[in-house]
């Protein structure tokens, strides 16, 4: 049972991490069965980080005796979207019970060959060579 909460913030950032990404949008959602119901949507400030929420997670007794019924954490899955930026999808993000969690998110911006895309799309593989 979900009986304690654990906090989370989102630091959205690009150039590898020397630029924040201001008004990103962020969404925040349950992975487990437990927690299936619970979703956020944030926007990143000026520095490139949203407010920290709280998200239900398990106490922190059920990580001093393991039991695999138990686990000491629930998982969250992350998703930030930004103008001219590829989006990104973290899943299991863990939320330990009274932990604060800063999860960091490197965005890629659009190369000029995926704006470009037919049918307008800007959904894009990128191939590791590609990567900065």
């Amino acid at each position: 049972m979900l009986d304690d909460y654990g906090s989370l913030s989102v630091r959205a950032y690009t150039a590898g991490g020397a630029l924040p990404v201001a008004n990103a949008v962020v969404r925040i959602s349950g992975a487990d069965e437990e927690n299936r119901f619970v979703a956020y949507s944030l926007i990143t400030d000026e520095d490139g980080v949203t407010r920290t929420i709280e998200l239900p997670t398990y106490s922190r007794e059920s990580s001093l005796t393991p039991d695999p019924e138990t686990p000491p954490y629930a998982t969250y899955d992350v998703e930030v979207f930004a103008d001219g930026y590829v989006e990104k999808r973290i899943s299991g993000v863990p939320i330990f019970a009274g932990v604060y969690s800063l999860q960091p998110v490197s965005l890629l911006p659009y190369s000029r060959e995926q704006l470009d895309l037919p049918g307008g799309s800007t959904d894009a593989t990128i191939p590791d060579s590609d990567l900065l």
